[in-house]
């Protein structure tokens, strides 16, 4: 049978007609840079986001279009008009098929849709994979006084979450057309995506859009409207001194407190977007940093995750993962770790030493963060709740990738999803040499397969468990079974075991008692390098 004639690549959608692409290599038909909402540009800028406006003809949807504004290597990238999606499914006549809509990572400041290529996870798992762009930075999540219409959408500040929303409200509507099952809908993210999955489920509006999640290495992490506030007039500040008007913060706060609200409104619409990109730079996992996900009262709850006691929301399927060396790429960004990249690893002993404290404890405490913290506030608040947890190890067992890579990285935020994907370029572009290797591709396949046939089992069932799979138990309330699947792999096969879970508490204990730290090196670890970080608790 010819599948080719089963499914067409152009379909007609809710605003018009699309025309995908066929990538006949991988068997999968690909719609990428599908507009979802109008561009938030001009009088939108700051607004929740609008209905796309209907086009006549067939639109070529064949490639990328803009990710949203952001830095990328210290220049400014992207567009506000970036409202796209992007979708595959495989070549074939099915339909009726599950979706799995991702969120890509960045500290909600960086990344896009294109991120996560999800045409090989489509065939494999025989599903629908939705990329999306979301507005980021201070387009995304901004929330100052002088921009209030008195629409508590366009007041929330909290645009980027809404894109998410708007774009779950696009799939509803949509996805039937292009052979998906509008019922079936896993909300999937990594990092701050996974976080923003995890808001989404948090908010009242998206009730009913989405049915699953897949959250790799977020968290639960909201902030007050007051702080959102508070950072928007010091990135107001930074604007005025960047842009001439006044040359201290102290002259920069009291030209705020003189202005009207239409004349700061008018400033800040007048900026470039980029000049917003440029002051908040990179926030190394500090919410201080850049304040978003606000608790506005109408798309986030005032108590944050502790609403999700009284609003009763669904009790949908949750997969919650992480890495086993979370902290290891921020840890090593550090001014005084960087130069262990530069040469031998033996050149000092004791930075050495530090370094793997450094980043053991906080490996540990970040991935407790994004998984246990999270299953047991989930748990407690809905006692019902169906929650699965993996940890990802591959790249410590010894001689799987080079050890140098191994000691400073090992399996690092974000290094599960090339498992996922199949598209290992970003891995082999990072580290040309090291880590992906023949020498390593029975294992890393075998591995791969295993966790796309769990995520395909859960796609389908809401439960990853299959007879042909290692059995992967379902997460228990506290701390004393081993509910943590650790997926890992060796040179020629894949490996996996239950763990014990990780307690935040014991963690900081063995801390807070390691002979093998200084005071002075304990202060430093506890006042510098994890201080601010969404995983430590000053």
């Amino acid at each position: 049978m010819n599948t080719r004639q089963n499914r067409d690549e152009t379909i007609k959608g809710s605003s018009g007609w699309l025309k995908g692409i066929r990538l006949s290599e991988i068997n999968v038909i690909a719609w990428l840079g599908v507009p979802y909402a109008s561009p938030p540009v001009d009088q939108l800028r700051w607004k929740a986001p609008r209905e796309v406006e209907p086009w006549t003809g067939i639109l070529p949807v064949r490639d990328f279009k803009n990710g949203c504004i952001q830095m990328i290597q210290g220049l400014p990238f992207g567009s506000e008009d970036c409202l796209y999606l992007n979708i595959w499914r495989p070549d074939h006549a099915e339909s009726d098929l599950p979706v799995f809509v991702f969120l890509h990572g960045g500290g909600n400041v960086n990344g896009s849709g294109r991120d996560f290529q999800g045409g090989q996870l489509a065939y494999e798992t025989n599903s629908i994979v939705i990329t999306v762009n979301y507005r980021l930075g201070a387009m995304g999540f901004y929330r100052h006084p002088a921009l209030r219409t008195g629409d508590p959408l366009d007041d929330s500040g909290n645009y980027g979450l809404l894109d998410i929303i708007h774009a779950l409200k696009w799939v509803q509507t949509n996805i039937i057309d292009f052979g998906g099952n509008p019922k079936n809908v896993t909300l999937a993210g990594q990092s701050a995506g996974a976080r923003n999955a995890l808001a989404a489920y948090l908010s009242p509006l998206s009730e009913g859009l989405f049915h699953k999640i897949y959250a790799m290495s977020g968290g639960l992490t909201t902030v007050t409207s007051e702080q959102g506030e508070a950072k928007a007039n010091d990135i107001l500040a930074s604007l005025l001194m960047k842009t001439g008007v006044t040359n201290t913060f102290e002259e920069a706060f009291g030209w705020i407190s003189t202005q009207s609200a239409a004349s700061i409104s008018d400033y800040l619409r007048g900026q470039p977007a980029a000049r917003f990109a440029e002051i908040i730079g990179d926030t190394g996992l500090r919410m201080d940093a850049f304040p978003h996900l606000f608790e506005d009262g109408t798309v986030i709850p005032k108590k944050g995750f502790e609403e999700l006691m009284h609003r009763h929301p669904s009790c949908i399927p949750v997969i919650l993962g992480s890495t086993a060396s979370e902290f290891s790429g921020f840890a090593l960004a550090d001014p005084r770790f960087f130069h262990l990249q530069q040469g031998s690893l033996s050149d000092d002993e004791e930075q050495k030493k530090l370094y793997e404290l450094a980043v053991q404890y906080g490996n540990e405490l970040y991935a407790a963060f994004n998984v246990e913290q999270v299953a047991e506030k989930l748990i407690s608040l809905i006692p019902e709740l169906p929650i699965y947890a993996y940890r990802f190890g591959w790249g410590l067992q010894d001689g799987v990738i080079d050890p140098v890579i191994r000691f400073l990285i090992g399996a690092p935020h974000g290094a599960d999803i090339p498992f996922y994907t199949g598209d290992f370029s970003n891995v082999m572009q990072n580290h040309p040499v090291g880590v992906i290797s023949e020498r390593n591709d029975p294992g890393r396949k075998m591995l791969s397969s295993l966790m796309r046939s769990y995520l395909r089992r859960f796609l389908y069932t809401g439960d990853p468990n299959g007879e042909e799979l290692p059995v992967w138990q379902r997460w228990t309330p506290g701390f004393r079974s081993n509910d943590i699947l650790y997926l890992d792999a060796n040179e020629e096969q894949a490996m996996v075991q239950c763990i014990p879970k990780l307690i935040f508490n014991h963690i900081i204990s063995r801390l807070d008692e390691d002979d093998r730290l200084t005071d002075e090196q304990r202060s430093w670890l506890q006042m510098h390098l994890f201080a601010g970080r969404f995983f430590w608790k000053d």
